[in-house]
């Protein structure tokens, strides 16, 4: 259909410029030092589960302030055999980190599965820092007038930290960890692939987190509650405006090294395409789009699902079959 043809061409000729801060690459610097050298203190073990051959910890970590961070580490029957590659989910806006269950497709493709609860969502994961400003009935913008108070950076080390545990297995190959998510989780898996080097591959699908600025102006998705805030307080613009900026994915798309598998739906009201694509096009390592011309936040679905899998198979397993 030419009239799709056309919208994909103008997606990916869009160039957004970033305004990243000075001090931009030092705030995180140093906060991925803290995520590294601040004990995880993992506590928590094997539980029983009906997944034959399958091990299921129920752990938690700690977060820099102390919160008790819920965490699955799930390990495949391959890791009986020697060490095995990783997925660390990141659960999508008002989710958690699920049952076992939940991950089956990664395990069933012979990967160990690292997923945590963000804060304050559907977890059981609670946060021993309270958040200042922003609206309080969405996590989007809570502690915004502040980098170091915003919501999103402490859930961003949080995710950090799951990495660390995963690299930290014994039962799994750390050469061989990827990040992945939906939406919230999405935006983070970008992130987590801009800052933390060791991670070698990134599937963000639908992310969030990107051209934060446009979000909050359209009222898309969770950035709402940032404009809501900001309609009660447009004294306040440029203090958020200047928080935002550390955590746009836009700033730190030039960061990702890793090989990028990302998906959007052309129809997504929740994550619009233009954002995406933003951020997309500002990588330069290697990547891939699925763009769903029907779909909308639901990206590509099932079918999606998998070139996940098949993504996953060819860098992770060279591509063999069975």
């Amino acid at each position: 259909m030419q009239f799709i043809a056309d919208q994909l061409a103008g997606l990916e000729r869009l160039d957004v410029a970033p305004a990243k801060p000075a001090d931009f690459d030092a705030f995180w610097n140093g906060n991925c030092r803290l995520a590294q050298e601040t004990p995880l203190d993992i506590r928590g073990g094997r539980i029983d589960y009906p997944f034959p051959g399958c091990e299921v910890r129920d752990l938690t970590f700690a977060g820099l302030d102390g919160t008790r961070i819920h965490t699955w580490l799930l390990l495949p029957p391959g890791a009986r055999q020697g060490p095995v590659p990783a997925v660390v989910h990141l659960h999508g806006a008002s989710g958690s980190r699920g049952v076992p269950s939940s991950h089956a497709a990664w395990l069933l493709a012979g990967a160990a599965v690292v997923a945590m609860d963000f804060r304050l969502q559907d977890g059981l994961t609670g946060s021993v820092t309270g958040f200042t400003a922003g609206h309080e009935l969405n996590w989007a913008s809570m502690g915004i007038l502040d980098r170091d108070t915003y919501y999103f950076r402490h859930t961003w080390i949080d995710a950090l930290r799951s990495i660390r545990l995963a690299l930290e297995t014994p039962e799994i190959d750390a050469r061989r960890v990827a990040v992945a998510g939906g939406s919230q989780g999405g935006g983070a898996a970008l992130a987590m692939a801009a800052l933390d080097p060791r991670v070698a591959l990134c599937l963000a699908d639908v992310p969030s987190m990107c051209w934060l600025q446009k979000r909050v102006y359209d009222r898309t998705g969770g950035s709402k509650a940032t404009a809501e805030f900001l309609r009660s307080h447009p004294d306040q613009l440029e203090r958020v405006c200047a928080t935002l900026s550390y955590f746009d994915n836009l700033h730190l798309a030039d960061r990702i090294r890793c090989p990028v598998l990302m998906s959007c739906g052309l129809k997504d009201p929740v994550c619009p395409p233009d954002c995406v694509y933003a951020v997309y096009n500002r990588i330069t390592a290697p990547k891939q789009m699925c763009a769903y011309p029907f779909g909308e936040h639901g990206g590509g679905g099932a079918a999606h699902e998998i070139v996940r899998l098949q993504f996953l198979r060819k860098h992770f397993f060279g591509g063999a079959k069975g």
